[in-house]
């Protein structure tokens, strides 16, 4: 069988362009690809060692974060009562108030102490004082409950005047709280 001259230009055509094809498709085509995930995961990766270094270099500044927030934790501890149930607590918030009576020239009439309530990861500790005293005395003693080193706090507060023609003596009720962790369960 004899080929002509153009019958040999068209399959050396066809030889060509099929091998340009199979070329394209499995060696340029395959090698462009793996080109763009490459580079997609270099560009992947420089982010994340951006991040990290970005990190990495706010070290020093958390690790002050930190140990601020943990003096604030000892801060706070040390503010809490240390009873291990509501009621030795109560019976510690009574101790304070009886000192800080004291130095106010308060005389405590009554104390009751009252139901304990939860309140997130803490434990409300309440307690109602009743006494009479002037408006100083009683300032001064609601200042020192206030700024003492324990954490107390008056949610609940009446005053009432003893004699209304002479409104010197008052008579003051209050609910002092003071906070301690939830009790462990187990």
């Amino acid at each position: 069988m004899k080929i002509s001259p153009r019958d040999k230009t068209f399959i050396i055509a066809g030889v060509v362009a099929i091998g340009l094809f199979v070329c394209i498709k499995f060696i340029i085509f395959p090698a462009f690809d793996s080109f763009s995930r490459q580079r997609e995961n270099l560009v992947f990766k420089e982010t994340a060692v951006e991040k990290y270094s970005r990190i990495i270099s706010k070290q020093g500044e958390l690790q002050k974060k930190l140990k601020l927030l943990k003096k604030d934790e000892i801060k706070l501890n040390n503010s809490l009562l240390k009873g291990e149930t509501a009621s030795l607590s109560a019976a510690d918030i009574q101790k304070s108030i009886d000192r800080i009576a004291t130095s106010s020239t308060i005389e405590i009439q009554s104390v009751k102490i009252m139901d304990s309530d939860k309140r997130g990861e803490f434990v409300t500790v309440p307690i109602q004082v009743r006494f009479t005293s002037d408006l100083t005395r009683m300032k001064n003693f609601i200042y020192s409950i206030e700024t003492s080193q324990k954490l107390l706090t008056i949610p609940k507060l009446k005053i009432s005047v003893r004699n209304r023609r002479d409104p010197k003596e008052i008579i003051v009720t209050m609910v002092v709280c003071g906070y301690m962790k939830k009790e462990a369960k187990g």
